[in-house]
């Protein structure tokens, strides 16, 4: 110090100390924001999920219902039941008459 060279004073140092906390604080205020989206996307999934689950379930139901539906239209006895009720087809050979 004695050649009239002089030390960087404190303040320097506390001004860099000061930046870095910014830093962090900034970093730290990132991982926040990013984990918030993560536990609102967690969420919005979640909830997407259980809403196609209630859909399948409903989806099978019909699928189900639809199928006996199906084996009905297959079987001869149900659709001449169905011919001679709602569209008041006989047999030959057989006498028709209206209720």
């Amino acid at each position: 110090m004695e050649n009239g060279t002089k030390r960087p004073s404190r303040p320097v140092k506390a001004k860099a100390n000061g930046m870095w906390k910014k830093v962090r604080y900034a970093i730290v205020i990132l991982f926040a924001l990013v984990l918030v989206q993560q536990i609102y996307t967690i969420y919005s999934l979640h909830q997407e999920k259980q809403q196609l689950e209630q859909q399948l379930q409903e989806l099978k139901k019909e699928n189900e219902s639809l199928s006996e539906q199906k084996k009905l239209l297959e079987d001869d006895k149900h659709i001449e039941g169905v011919a001679r009720e709602e569209l008041g087809l006989v047999k030959p050979g057989e006498v028709p008459y209206v209720r």
